[in-house]
């Protein structure tokens, strides 16, 4: 009888370990070569300028937000009602570019189209004037170069139809690549965008979704959903 028992439990406890294993969902864990940043109903970031040590400006699905204490906090500064894709920085000056485009010409997606410019690092924001100017300035989108090793970084996203003749994609995790080989990236994130600031540091920009490996889909908690940035802790060589 005690071997019966003996059995039965072991049976048990072999097919509740195996329904655990089947869990779906992987979620991202920490990992002590990145710091992560969460803006709180952000849902996706897109672009980034300045530097976590001082300022870090962000563009969300629809905002501006902006740290001064390493991502403890964040300020709202701007409503653009729509996603800022690129920020592009000129000394002092970061612009925000409004357009995207340029993918099926060359290869690279870039944000374009001067809409409105910061002198403080998203503390104040301007509408920019020069029309002729504005259209002018692009930037390449999931694309960056460090400075000191010349190493660049770029974006592979991983898209498959929904159905055969399908317009309609759903989006694995996305591939970053240093000088066209796979870099290792610990998480299951749908990126959006690369930074580099000038201390080599590699910021990534993505949304909150949460990565379900069997359905091969993210899953996003609508309106609570975070943007995240990933940022190395150290120069990238």
């Amino acid at each position: 009888m005690k071997k019966l028992i003996l059995i039965i439990t072991t049976i048990s406890f072999i097919i509740t370990s195996c329904k655990k294993d089947k869990s779906p969902v992987i979620t991202n864990q920490e990992d002590p070569n990145w710091i992560k940043l969460e803006i709180p109903h952000g849902n996706t970031a897109y672009a980034i300028a300045g530097n976590i040590d001082d300022t870090l400006l962000v563009t969300t699905y629809t905002k501006a937000y902006f740290t001064t204490d390493k991502g403890k906090t964040w300020q709202e500064s701007k409503n653009f009602n729509g996603p800022i894709q690129g920020l592009y920085t000129n000394k002092d000056t970061v612009m925000s570019l409004l357009l995207t485009g340029g993918l099926e010409l060359e290869g690279t997606l870039k944000a374009s189209v001067v809409q409105f410019y910061t002198l403080d690092m998203g503390k104040t924001w301007n509408r920019y004037l020069d029309y002729q100017r504005a259209q002018q300035i692009t930037k390449p989108i999931g694309v960056v170069q460090s400075a000191q090793n010349k190493v660049t970084y770029e974006l592979k996203y991983n898209t498959k139809p929904v159905s055969a003749n399908s317009n309609a994609y759903t989006h694995g995790p996305t591939t970053i690549l240093r000088d066209g080989n796979t870099f290792d990236f610990p998480f299951k994130l749908r990126i959006e965008n690369l930074y580099m600031d000038s201390n080599d540091r590699l910021y990534v920009a993505a949304s909150g979704g949460v990565y379900d490996k069997e359905k091969d889909m993210f899953i996003f908690n609508e309106s609570n959903t975070p943007a995240v940035i990933y940022v190395s802790r150290k120069a990238l060589p």
